[in-house]
């Protein structure tokens, strides 16, 4: 800090600082928020206005800025998803792993820059792909890949899935601690801000109760992710390597979320031997992801002309769109489906395990922030000028409140939870879905195992529903995505 301070003090003068804060100040002033940005195609979407929501994501996507692209092509390829279009949604998805790729992985050194990078302005730096959104990412082009009758490159893309949470569960955790303490060996005054009574007490109230209302899940891997690969080793298998595979996974499943009738149901299919019946996996996508959302921290900075400092930090909170309840018909059989993945116990462990990075690079922000302002008016009341101190002060007021901004960038289109259940392909080839989705018909494509796939944002409201085939050689009833089962809802 004393050399940041010492090298923005000498710099040549009050004029050139002034226009410095000013334009920094004026970046900062335009980043609108990810939940800003993101209304539009949130909104249709509930509605059920599903072409309307891509039209929105589209938008978005194309307005940028770069640094947004990673979590604008999550958005955009998830709206896509929802509307039927898999091949633009797959699209989307390849070009949104392909961009984390490039920012490198969990285990390079690059990596580890991008974490421990201090902006003062979170929002202004590149959003590089968190843990979840990698694996979701390959989990979500997998069910694109299926819907196009496409088994082969679905299996690729849930093995990236895998190797992702593999790599989160080996590295990132280390990663996120390793960042952190080079944040600490760069930034003397932060365990010092840390410790004391005013940031622990608004810590306390903006995080205290993650685990109250999140129940985290423990560990890096998502139940959904493990599921899906599951169903497709056993759909899609060669031997007793793939069926011994899905039956591992179908058993960490339960260990993580605990004993629930659809994955007993799943793990006696996998257990048992012979041939079986062809079968019908219905899969909801129900709710919204949690959001981010901004609290302020008046903190002391440990500076005497700046005896304390405003610090934006992200909470996280639940969105009000929650879990739909939903049944499935099919002749005599009547099964509820079973929520198999709380993405908010997802996220949220996830956020916990970030939140000692999170408040190091703000507070470390929030440092350099006011030492450069106050360097500024130093160096303004150094130039002689009357003028220039009245600007600069002026500009560094600005700068200070502008650039309290906390990234609330989060995978916002995500459901709030995975709600599955199985049933035996019914003679007539239609089944019947009910409870807070409604009273709607599905026929079934093909004449094997299949998969309905629903999106639902509230009880009540408009769903999507699509029917694929699991056969591969079934593939040419879904190729155009219109044929893959009903859209319901607006269309427009």
């Amino acid at each position: 800090m004393e050399l940041l301070l010492e090298s923005l003090v000498n710099a040549r003068p009050g004029r050139t600082i002034v226009v410095g804060l000013a334009g920094v100040a004026a970046i900062a002033a335009g980043c609108a928020s990810h939940n800003d940005r993101a209304a539009g195609y949130l909104s249709a979407l509930e509605a059920g206005r599903w072409n309307r929501a891509v039209d929105e994501a589209a938008a978005v996507a194309r307005s940028g800025p770069e640094r947004n692209a990673v979590i604008d092509a999550l958005e955009l390829g998830t709206v896509q998803s929802v509307a039927g279009d898999w091949r633009g949604s797959d699209e989307s998805f390849g070009r949104a792993w392909e961009l984390m790729r490039s920012q490198g992985e969990p285990g390079d050194p690059g990596f580890l820059d991008n974490l421990a990078a201090v902006a003062v302005n979170e929002r202004a730096v590149d959003y590089v792909g968190r843990s979840t959104d990698r694996t979701m990412c390959a989990t979500m082009r997998a069910l694109d890949l299926l819907a196009i009758g496409n088994p082969i490159d679905a299996r690729v893309e849930l093995k990236r899935a895998q190797f992702a949470q593999e790599d989160a569960e080996a590295r990132h955790q280390e990663r996120i601690e390793e960042a952190r303490r080079r944040l600490e060996s760069e930034e003397s005054s932060l365990s010092a801000v840390e410790s004391s009574s005013a940031f622990e007490s608004a810590s306390a109230e903006a995080w205290g109760d993650l685990e109250e209302r999140f129940s985290p899940y423990r560990g890096w891997t998502i139940p959904f992710t493990d599921w899906l690969t599951a169903v497709l080793l056993l759909v899609d298998g060669s031997g007793e390597g793939d069926r011994n595979r899905a039956i591992d996974l179908l058993r960490r499943v339960g260990g993580t979320i605990g004993p629930v009738p659809a994955i007993e149901s799943d793990l006696a299919l996998a257990e048992a031997s012979g041939p079986r019946d062809a079968q019908v996996w219905v899969v909801m996508g129900s709710g919204l992801a949690p959001v981010r959302e901004e609290v302020v921290f008046r903190l002391p900075a440990f500076i005497p002309e700046f005896p304390f400092i405003g610090v934006a930090f992200p909470t996280l909170r639940q969105s009000s769109a929650g879990v739909v309840p939903a049944t499935v018909l099919a002749g005599e059989d009547s099964v509820a489906l079973d929520v198999v993945c709380d993405m908010g116990s997802v996220i949220s462990h996830e956020f916990d395990a970030e939140l000692p990075l999170i408040t190091g690079r703000a507070i470390g922000a929030a440092l350099a922030k006011a030492a450069a302002s106050l360097a500024a008016n130093i160096a303004a009341r150094n130039s002689g000028s009357d003028w220039a101190l009245v600007g600069t002060l002026v500009a560094t007021n600005l700068y200070g409140y502008s650039t309290t901004l906390a990234d609330l960038r989060t995978w916002r289109t995500l459901p709030r939870a995975w709600s599955v259940a199985r049933i035996p392909r019914p003679d007539d080839g239609t089944v019947e879905l009910g409870g807070g989705i409604g009273g709607h018909r599905v026929p079934l494509p093909g004449d094997g195992d299949a998969m309905i796939l629903i999106r639902a944002i509230r009880s009540g409201s408009p769903v999507a529903i699509h029917a694929f085939p699991l056969d591969a050689s079934a593939s040419d009833a879904v190729q155009d995505p219109e044929t893959a089962g009903p859209a319901e809802g607006d269309p427009s």
